[in-house]
């Protein structure tokens, strides 16, 4: 299963071994998916804690079976960005958020549909 974290730096990526707090200024994206448990919405909220970043899951929904069907949340970097997005995740590819710590990011924050 995704776990739906990626931090990206540059042109390559690494994901949930970062030692650094946003060394190298990373894009940290999370892309919640149909494909989702608990488990690992839970995960995300550890490794964004680590990072800074409280993620806070205000609504969830599930199939009987436990993949993630709806999710309503808030996010806050810490650093002044923050934000909320809830959707029924039916065809959806990038829904989520965003956060790009680079100097020269087009748009350094999103929620949402990207």
């Amino acid at each position: 299963m995704l776990l739906g974290i990626v931090f990206l730096y540059g042109s390559g990526f690494k994901a949930h071994n970062c030692d650094q707090k946003f060394s190298n200024q990373p894009r940290i994206e999370v892309v919640f998916t149909d494909q989702m448990d608990f488990n690992n919405l839970a995960r995300i909220k550890l490794d964004l804690s680590q990072k800074g970043i409280l993620i806070n899951y205000n609504k969830l929904e599930f199939t009987k079976e436990g993949c993630l069907t709806f999710i309503d949340f808030s996010v806050d970097c810490k650093d002044g960005f923050k934000g909320s997005a809830e959707d029924k995740l039916i065809n959806k590819s990038h829904f989520g958020f965003y956060r790009d710590y680079a100097d020269d990011a087009k748009s350094p924050f999103a929620t949402g549909s990207f």
